[in-house]
Order: structure tokens, then C-alpha cells, then sequence
């Protein structure tokens, strides 16, 4: 929270930074520096943190409906689970 008071144009171009490459951080495709930066920003924005929380639960719930029966599809799969969450 204090980087966000010391350096606010910092702060913001970091956080448009990391939000942009939230997909290449989760597929391992950053180089180091840029892994860097998107890790340090998760740890100071809340924001960040939580959408970075979000997609790695979307992507291990996507992951979940690849066991599924093989004669069902990705779509169909998701239909039933949003609407037995209902």
C-alpha cells in the first residue's frame, strides 16, 4: 500500500501492466523481469491479487471438466455446473 501513496503514476502503470498480462503470467510465458514486476504488483494491489485468484480458479475448474465423460462437451459441462450452482 505505501508504493501506491510514494509513486502513484508507478503504481497505476503497473497496474494496467499486470492486468494486461495476467494469461502470459499463468501460462509461464514472461521472461524473468516481467514475471517479476507482475508478482511484486499481485503483492501490493489487492485488485491484482484477486483477479489473479480468480482466473487460476477458472483455469483449475476448466482443467476439472477435461475428466469429464468424453461424449459430453466443454460447453455442455459448463451449463450443468452453472446451473446446479443456481
Amino acid at each position: 500500500m505505501r508504493e501506491m501513496l510514494f509513486h502513484p503514476w508507478r503504481f497505476m502503470r503497473d497496474h494496467r501492466y499486470t492486468q494486461s498480462r495476467m494469461s502470459d503470467y499463468l501460462d509461464g510465458e514472461l521472461e524473468d523481469r516481467e514475471h517479476h514486476r507482475v508478482d511484486h504488483h499481485t503483492g501490493v494491489c489487492p485488485k491484482c491479487r484477486q483477479m489473479l485468484e480468480s482466473l487460476k480458479r477458472t483455469i483449475a475448474e476448466l482443467m476439472a471438466l477435461r475428466g469429464a465423460e468424453s461424449d459430453h462437451d466443454v460447453a455442455a459441462g459448463v451449463i450443468a455446473r452453472l446451473r446446479n450452482e443456481a
